[in-house]
């Protein structure tokens, strides 16, 4: 009875949700990465360094020679003339034009003139000899043209050497202090502190030439200066005496003074008048208009308060008294009444005549107020516009008189300043002095073998140990048990490890027998104990071993579980493989004989077709047929399995690969159970799981992967040791 053997998945993991342990650094498998690479990393390294070598003791080395200039900020002038040379010495803008000045090409021109370096081939590229195989890159000499010379122009010459000689000098400002650091390189030690020296005296000639020239050309231009304003002054001072004999100008001071107050005591009269005479014109408007009746002259100001008409007053009011006495106690002919009476009729009188003679004073007045203040208004307006003229003549004679002090103080100023300049343009002072001069240098400061040996030798390491990841990263092979399960979704049977020995290599079908070798032994019957675990309920008795592609120890794996199932029961071992058989050679089965082929066909017997070695039975292949796949898909190969299956305990098939061929497929349909080998790091995973899933699609009953060749050393993803036991006990670690 045939029983399906379903596979027991592993559990899949969520899309789009990460494990725990993806998110942790495996030191481990990075170990293991760089150790599976170590020869190729080593091997890199060593080329990247050697070659850094041969490169760094070819390189010509370079000496630096190094001047200390000081550039003082606070010139020691003899002559404060800031305004002409135009410094300011109290900002940090100073000191970085003087940086700047110090590799300008006027000084570095200077230089090149100075230590000849137009005739140093190492400045002057032109003097460079052409290497030997220039010719032959010149493509003109192949037709045999030549092109034409044309003479070498000295400015482009000294404009390239001038290039050259800027990129091996560097200046270097000390920060917070006044010290400039010249370095200068060079091939030739002595030659590298001449030129630092020698930038250093150059930038101090170029500053004290360019001083010099400043002085002179400022000089030069304030006696032109001095010229001009010598003859505006001289023009001034003429304009300024000619007028005032033109306008007879003597004290004009004291003439605005008269004047002034003239102005000022003729305003006050006219005011005064003015004031007077609008009095004056009210009572005389209201006279002449007739608005007031008779006896109301008594009534006007001028009337009420003129001293006489105020005692006449007085003199009326006490005889009325009188007469109002006189009345009461005499009669009206009383004598004393008539005396009282006529003397009060007689005062009356004198205050009208005095009315009317004030009435008619006030008309003459005011026609006298009106002619005095006409005649004032007259004089004032006279004697304002007299002032008014003074004030012109005034303010013209200052505008002449302040022309000419300025023309006086920018002549003096001129003529002070030139008599200065002249005084000290023969006297010389730097801004800048040596501190400390350079002195040829013992050592090149480049190349530093050591330090670019040791770089290039880290950064090949580190280009070697990303290539050696990247690879690792790039390889979708089947490597390791968690691959298997998580990309085939299979059980791992076993592990078989990789074989390195020679040796081991010749008799690889039957080292589970060797006892040299007890750590393949153990491992196949890891295997054997899986493949017995997987259905404890079953007759698991006859079951197929197969694999992607050839060569990924199908058939050394049928043949040393099929020895291993020998030790618990009796066992075949038939070669199925109809187009490449590899049984019969491995156990040295004479060539010829019948086999599996021959059953088949019906041209020999099972007793013809089994062979007793090693503890089992085995059929081979017999002879090669045209035809296997129909041998395999026959009824006389089920019948023939069903046959074997009651005489043995075990029946292990050995069985053609998965992607070549099919006749697996037909196999499988009479096992209880198929064992699919997977070389670990040779096939790609979607190689593998196509192949795989062609077998679920058949219903073939997977009982589980076993991963061949895989390093004793390799730690899977469960951190463990893929190894079993050695000859001592473990012959790798385990946990």
């Amino acid at each position: 009875m045939t029983t399906d053997l379903k596979p027991a998945p592993a559990a899949a993991a969520m899309p789009g949700k990460n494990t725990p342990d993806e998110d942790i650094i495996d030191l481990r498998q990075i170990f293991h990465v760089l150790n599976t690479h170590r020869l190729a990393i080593a091997g890199f390294t060593a080329a990247v360094t050697l070659l850094a070598i041969l490169v760094v003791f070819s390189m010509t080395p370079i000496y630096q020679a190094t001047t200390v200039l000081q550039i003082e900020q606070e010139q020691a002038k003899v002559v404060s003339i800031e305004e002409i040379y135009g410094i300011d010495g109290g900002s940090d803008s100073y000191i970085n034009t003087q940086l700047e000045v110090l590799k300008s090409r006027g000084v570095l021109e200077k230089v090149v003139n100075k230590l000849n370096l137009l005739e140093s081939p190492e400045f002057n590229t032109r003097l460079v000899e052409a290497p030997w195989y220039s010719g032959l890159l010149d493509w003109r000499s192949w037709f045999g043209l030549k092109e034409p010379e044309e003479a070498e122009d000295p400015n482009i010459v000294m404009r390239d050497t001038i290039n050259v000689l800027n990129e091996l000098v560097t200046i270097e400002p000390v920060r917070k202090t006044q010290i400039v650091k010249i370095h200068a390189q060079s091939e030739n030690p002595k030659l590298a502190a001449k030129i630092a020296n020698a930038i250093a005296n150059a930038y101090i000639e170029s500053y004290m030439e360019s001083k010099l020239a400043l002085t002179l050309n400022a000089t030069d231009w304030m006696q032109g200066r001095l010229g001009e304003l010598s003859n505006k002054l001289r023009i001034a001072e003429q304009e300024l005496q000619d007028y005032r004999e033109q306008e007879q100008l003597i004290d004009l001071e004291g003439v605005l003074t008269v004047s002034s107050n003239e102005l000022k005591a003729l305003t006050e009269s006219l005011v005064q008048i003015r004031n007077k005479l609008t009095v004056s014109e009210n009572i005389y408007a209201q006279i002449r208009s007739g608005k007031l009746k008779k006896g109301d002259n008594q009534t006007l100001q001028a009337v009420l308060q003129h001293p006489l008409i105020q005692d006449l007053k007085q003199e009326e009011s006490k005889l009325e008294r009188q007469v109002d006495d006189l009345s009461r106690r005499y009669g009206a002919k009383h004598p004393k009444m008539i005396s009282a009476k006529s003397e009060l009729q007689s005062i009356r009188q004198n205050m009208t005549m005095q009315i009317r003679n004030i009435v008619e004073g006030v008309e003459r007045e005011y026609e006298i107020d009106k002619a005095n203040e006409k005649s004032l208004q007259v004089a004032v307006n006279n004697v304002k516009a007299r002032v008014q003229e003074i004030n012109r003549k005034q303010f013209r004679l200052r505008a002449l008189e302040r022309e000419v002090q300025t023309n006086k103080d920018l002549y003096d100023a001129f003529f002070k300043r030139i008599q200065e300049t002249s005084a000290t343009s023969d006297l010389q002072t730097a801004n800048a002095r040596i501190v400390d001069k350079a002195y040829t240098p013992e050592y090149p400061v480049k190349p530093k073998k050591k330090l670019i040996v040791g770089i290039a030798a880290l950064l090949g390491l580190m280009v070697s140990c990303g290539i050696a990841f990247l690879l690792e990263m790039l390889n979708n092979t089947i490597r390791t048990t968690k691959d298997v399960e998580e990309k085939l979704n299979l059980p791992v049977l076993g592990v078989l490890p990789k074989l390195t020995d020679k040796a081991a290599l010749d008799h690889v079908f039957k080292l589970f027998s060797d006892k040299d070798q007890p750590a393949f032994g153990e491992a196949v019957r890891t295997i054997r104990t899986s493949i017995n675990l997987t259905a404890m309920d079953q007759q698991h008795r006859l079951f197929a071993i197969t694999s992607t592609v050839p060569g990924e120890g199908k058939s050394s794996t049928a043949s040393n579980l099929a020895l291993a199932l020998g030790q618990l029961g009796k066992v075949l071992l038939v070669d199925c493989d109809l187009r490449r058989p590899v049984v019969g050679k491995n156990f040295h089965i004479k060539g010829g004989s019948a086999g599996l082929a021959n059953l088949l066909a019906g041209t020999a017997n099972i007793n013809d077709a089994v062979h007793k070695l090693e503890g089992i039975d085995v059929i081979p292949c017999g002879l090669v047929p045209p035809n296997p796949q129909e041998l395999l898909s026959s009824d006389r190969f089920g019948q023939l399995l069903k046959k074997l299956r009651g005489h043995y305990d075990y029946v292990v098939l050995d069985c053609p690969p998965v992607q070549n061929v099919s006749d697996v497929l037909m196999v499988s349909r009479h096992c209880d159970g198929l064992v699919y080998v997977v070389e670990a790091g040779r096939m790609q995973s979607n190689a593998v799981s196509t192949a795989v899933g062609r077998l679920l699609q058949a219903r073939a009953p997977v009982t589980g992967a076993v991963l061949n060749k895989i390093d004793p050393k390799m730690k899977d993803t469960y951190g463990y040791n893929q190894g079993y036991y050695d000859s001592t006990g473990y012959y790798s670690s385990s946990s």
